[in-house]
């Protein structure tokens, strides 16, 4: 059995939350007015990466790969990561906007049927959503 855990919320801590948090520090702008802003840049941040953090202010795309806090932790063998975000450097993981499409990939490029899988994710509803895929899935508790 092969594992594929979500990059944020299973390997790292969540990162959207932690990056929304870093931005605040840096930028100056109290949490409850940058969110909004934050999350509607979401969709482009997924698609084109961490550059479009610069509409916020200058130098906020350098805070990108440090939302990314590993967790202290074994995970079970043999994983390999998938992700909606694009992973930052050093850390490799099946990549797309889309995070059924990511598994999708991790899948093919692994040579792996759906039921040879186990997909671990801290949000019940993806792991439902990776259930219909035919790859069994499992909330992670930390």
């Amino acid at each position: 059995m092969v594992y594929l855990l979500d990059l944020s919320g299973v390997y790292c801590e969540p990162v959207e939350p932690r990056l929304l948090r870093l931005l605040s520090q840096v930028g100056g702008e109290p949490l409850f007015y940058l969110s909004q802003a934050f999350y509607d840049l979401l969709p482009r941040l997924k698609a084109e990466g961490p550059s479009v953090l610069e509409a916020l202010f200058p130098g906020a795309s350098g805070l990108y790969p440090k939302a990314f806090q590993r967790r202290p932790m074994a995970f079970p063998e043999p994983f390999h990561l998938v992700a909606d975000l694009l992973p930052p450097e050093g850390l490799q993981a099946f990549f797309h906007p889309d995070k059924l499409t990511a598994i999708r990939l991790a899948l093919k490029a692994l040579g792996l049927a759906p039921e040879e899988a186990i997909y671990l994710d801290d949000n019940p509803l993806w792991a439902a959503k990776a259930r219909e895929l035919g790859v069994r899935a499992e909330v992670f508790l930390p």
